[in-house]
């Protein structure tokens, strides 16, 4: 009986050694040590894997920037998300890494700087200077991995899993302010419908409306929805933090 497809694949860390790892710059010098956590996504204990994730997500995505490690991590990450031969504690979770390098609102400069992602009035992302890491990692991961980037443009995702956190019991604090953004999105009916119902079902639980409290303009905890940003932006954030707090709760993934 031939394999599935996915059993199938090479190693996903086939050509690893041929970066020079202590040459890239990862925000906080060299990512010498990029390999060896790279690697350890794939060990037998699920301590060590899920260690790795997290010191990954924070060489990565440091404080939401994204560097040339970023870049260059990301055809390895595609594959360890992709191969069924890595363990599924690590795949979802290189999987929501992916998504939020893809999303990452800023990215180091070669001097160590960070540039931010910011639009015009028209809604048109302003270029920023060369090299820009930023765009560069988005690219790769649209290329990589293509349904990670579909599935963050559509704005269903966000409906979902706004429906989905809007029924347990216990909600994230800052779901509330959320939701009423995604109720006063213009001229997105299918969002706002969604958003709708989801306001019904926290009524169950009044003390978690805070009618009372002015409505917080945030994507997340301390996370300001920067000036002019297209609302398909706003939109693939708030699907992927609904989700991400669905899967693992307020901590988030790692």
């Amino acid at each position: 009986m031939e394999l599935p497809r996915a059993w199938q694949r090479p190693d996903p860390l086939r050509g690893l050694d041929r970066i020079s790892w202590v040459e890239v710059y990862d925000g906080r010098g060299g990512a010498g040590r990029l390999p060896h956590l790279l690697r350890s996504l794939m060990d037998p204990s699920a301590d060590v894997r899920l260690d790795a994730v997290s010191s990954l997500a924070d060489r990565l995505l440091t404080d939401d920037t994204v560097s040339e490690a970023s870049f260059c991590a990301v055809p390895y990450l595609v594959e360890l998300g992709a191969s069924y031969k890595v363990a599924g504690d690590v795949r979802d979770r290189v999987i929501f890494l992916l998504a939020a390098m893809a999303l990452a609102g800023k990215g180091f400069t070669e001097d160590g700087r960070r540039t931010h992602r910011r639009w015009n009035a028209l809604g048109r992302e302003l270029p920023r200077t060369a090299p820009d890491w930023l765009t560069q990692t988005r690219h790769a991961v649209a290329q990589g991995a293509p349904k990670i980037f579909e599935a963050l443009a559509s704005e269903r995702v966000a409906c979902l899993v706004a429906l989905a956190c809007a029924v347990p019991e216990k909600l994230p604090a800052f779901v509330l302010g959320l939701v009423q953004d995604m109720v006063e999105l213009p001229g997105e009916e299918m969002l706002a419908d969604a958003a709708e119902i989801a306001v019904a079902l926290l009524k169950r639980s009044p003390e978690l409306l805070g009618v009372d409290l002015p409505r917080p303009k945030v994507l997340g905890e301390g996370l300001v929805r920067p000036a002019h940003q297209p609302r398909e932006v706003a939109a693939a954030l708030m699907g992927y933090r609904f989700a991400l707090i669905s899967a693992y709760g307020d901590e988030g993934a790692w």
